[in-house]
């Protein structure tokens, strides 16, 4: 995401004769991923599990990238959102020093009331619960705790629909920075009644949101890998909260998943995309899951065009709405089906 604070203003003026193997922000989160093994024991993901995909393109081609392509205007207005988000993720980071020990883990009802109250009141759209499967844990990665609390926040509409574009690329930032912001304070509230409790990092983590975000049954994921709420359609960020809760009220049903049956039909993110690549229809991924998106294409797009988001921005749900959409649809019945089963089968990336 353009490197974090002082990367930002390094990356403007570094030569591409110096240009990393790994991106700044890669290489910051790989740092706090391996915060991990401060723990004794951690939950490992399953051998089949795939990596996270990494923000630098593969092609050093000797073209600016990332932030060396903003102005100096861009700059200084990103650099208030980014400080905010990068002094937060690093808080979040820290909690992870292994040395908080739980003093319980079952919660009653009035705690889980009082908790999505806290969060809606921070700016919250939706929350739910999950257990982890563990094939969402990303190849070599770990978390602290097997639950995971899964919320989303909004963006705004209108700068999200002039993607690509700086406007576009602040607001996404405004939403990494929300949750990393929403997360600490949820995090230390829970601590405060004895549950175990651990933020994941806003800005990439070491399991993959969108999976449990569809298996919490917060929404669906499109044919453009990312999710799609009734309340937000595409434009939303995901944050996640491990914890030790086991009596969270996790659900096993999602009615949403007649989404994918329109995205199979409206295809309007596959058209959109200036370097096609967005597949035609979700491809095997080898571990039971599906990919519909081409990384290494994306990335190079994205590397050069604001972080891009054209797919998000196009997206029917994004522009009319959850309600709409569903409204007009009569149903695909040609359509795949990608039902995606809880438990340890992977989603469509």
């Amino acid at each position: 995401m353009f490197g974090m604070l002082g990367n930002i203003i390094k990356e403007q003026f570094r030569s591409t004769k110096q240009e990393q193997e790994i991106s700044s922000d890669d290489a910051m989160l790989i740092r706090m991923d391996d915060k991990i093994h401060n723990f004794d024991n951690f939950i490992h993901p399953l051998p089949e599990s795939k990596p996270r995909t990494p923000f630098g393109s593969p092609n050093k081609d000797g073209k600016k990238r990332g932030a060396a392509l903003l102005n100096v205007r861009e700059l200084f207005t990103m650099l208030p959102t980014a400080l905010t988000m990068t002094i937060n993720m690093q808080r979040g980071s820290n909690l992870y020093d292994g040395k908080f020990v739980p003093e319980r883990q079952r919660v009653t009802d009035e705690f889980i009331s009082t908790l999505e109250e806290n969060a809606y009141e921070l700016g919250v759209k939706d929350l739910k619960y999950v257990k982890v499967p563990r094939n969402a844990i990303f190849q070599n990665k770990g978390i602290p705790h097997e639950y995971a609390i899964v919320f989303t926040v909004e963006m705004d509409k209108e700068p999200i629909s002039t993607a690509p574009s700086f406007d576009a690329l602040h607001e996404v930032m405004k939403g990494y920075k929300n949750i990393s912001v929403i997360a600490n304070k949820l995090v230390h509230f829970m601590r405060n009644t004895g549950v175990g409790a651990y933020p994941g990092t806003a800005l990439g983590g070491t399991t993959d949101y969108v999976h449990l975000a569809e298996i919490a049954g917060l929404g669906v994921i499109g044919y453009h890998g990312l999710l799609i709420s009734p309340t937000e359609g595409a434009r939303l960020r995901i944050g996640v909260i491990y914890t030790n809760i086991e009596n969270l009220p996790v659900q096993s049903e999602n009615e949403h998943l007649w989404v994918r049956d329109f995205c199979a039909m409206c295809k309007k993110c596959i058209r959109k995309c200036p370097v096609n690549a967005i597949f035609d229809q979700p491809k095997p991924r080898g571990d039971g899951g599906m990919q519909s998106i081409d990384h290494d294409a994306c990335r190079e797009y994205f590397d050069q065009n604001y972080t891009c988001a054209i797919c998000l921005a196009v997206c029917p749900f994004s522009q009319v709405g959850y309600d709409k959409v569903k409204e007009r649809f009569k149903g695909n019945p040609n359509a795949p089906q990608f039902q995606i089963p809880v438990g340890e089968i992977a989603v469509i990336d």
